[in-house]
């Protein structure tokens, strides 16, 4: 049997973000505790990004000098609840932090 991250209380209003290569997207905000290994998660939605991409000729069609200042307003659905289990296998692409990020990789 594979060994699994037990969770805590300490981890009830923290964030679940997941890592894809060079891009992050929310996933959850933790909102309660179900057993050892299994989470409530609250669904988080990142709005549309609020910062104009600046883009300079390079690359395939053109290169975005200014991608780390993207900027987004995140909503929580607590009517969107959906179990999570936290596993280190889980723990590969996935990422407990304090706040909801999302980051999309014009350059890649």
């Amino acid at each position: 049997m594979k060994k699994q991250t037990e969770v805590s209380e300490e981890l009830i209003g923290k964030y679940i973000n997941y890592y894809g290569y060079s891009d992050i997207e929310p996933v959850g905000k933790i909102v309660g505790i179900k057993s050892k290994t299994i989470v409530y998660v609250a669904r988080v939605f990142p709005s549309e990004n609020k910062t104009l991409m600046k883009w300079v000729a390079g690359g395939f069609a053109g290169h975005c000098i200014n991608q780390h200042a993207q900027s987004y307003d995140y909503t929580i659905e607590h009517d969107n609840i959906i179990e999570v289990r936290i596993s280190a296998q889980y723990l590969k692409t996935h990422r407990i932090q304090d706040n909801p990020r999302k980051f999309y990789d014009y350059n890649f």
